[in-house]
């Protein structure tokens, strides 16, 4: 019987919160059964021991990764400046490594399978009301590693494409960390077809920029989409 050559191996990428211990072993247990299931091999954060190399890995993770399997757990009571109750809302991390994703799909073209479990308090934003398509609610550990284990056997996954992953890297290296700010706004927003005025708001709401900061950011950063292609400008 041959082994499988790490090469052809699928990464499946495991986003859970690791808040508390039961969310750390919840990931953990993900992730042996991922590494347990015959051509796949799993990335947990809870597994890079350099936080300097945190947000790299995790980048690296999301670009190789053939599909992904995410926990949105509830991290609390929204309100707006009204005082008006807006729901509650995930892990600010979670909804940035879907966003990641939601572009590379956008970039690369191609289907990359994603399974949800969520906890049925939580209200959906951003990139994740257009990618995520029926979530499964949070039950015991048990029953999500039987889900997951099903959907692995079940379910078709792109080979990682190196032609693709080479351009999108090349690309991203050249941006500045506020082009790539700008990138995560577009895409909380939705991801295409967005307005420069939403996304003006979405920056100065979600990532504390004030009016002019958001301004010149959206104006650095269209020269850079320019220049990499990353990011189609339409002018109405």
């Amino acid at each position: 019987m041959n082994k499988d050559n790490g090469n052809d191996q699928k990464l499946i990428f495991v986003s859970c919160g690791q808040q508390t211990t039961e969310e750390k072993n919840l990931g953990t247990s993900v992730k042996q059964l991922v590494d347990s299931q015959p051509g796949y091999k799993a990335y947990f954060a809870e597994y890079v021991q350099s936080l300097d190399a945190l947000a790299k890995n995790i980048l690296e993770g999301l670009r190789k990764c053939s599909g992904l399997i995410s926990f949105i757990h509830d991290r609390g009571l929204v309100t707006t400046q009204g005082n008006k109750e807006w729901g509650h809302r995930s892990s600010v991390w979670v909804n940035q490594e879907i966003a990641i994703l939601a572009y590379r799909k956008q970039f690369e073209g191609i289907e990359i399978p994603i399974l949800v479990f969520k906890d049925k308090k939580v209200r959906l934003e951003g990139a994740m009301t257009s990618l995520i398509v029926n979530p499964i609610p949070m039950k015991s550990e048990s029953e999500i590693l039987k889900q997951i284990e099903s959907w692995l056997k079940s379910t078709e996954f792109p080979l990682s494409s190196s032609v693709n992953d080479y351009r999108f890297q090349s690309k991203w290296e050249k941006l500045s960390s506020t082009s790539r700010t700008v990138i995560s706004a577009l895409l909380d927003e939705g991801g295409t077809n967005v307005k420069e005025s939403s996304i003006k708001v979405c920056l100065r709401e979600d990532y504390g920029m004030s009016k002019n900061e958001a301004s010149k950011a959206i104006l650095d950063a269209q020269g850079e989409f320019m220049n990499t292609d990353l990011v189609k400008l339409i002018h109405n």
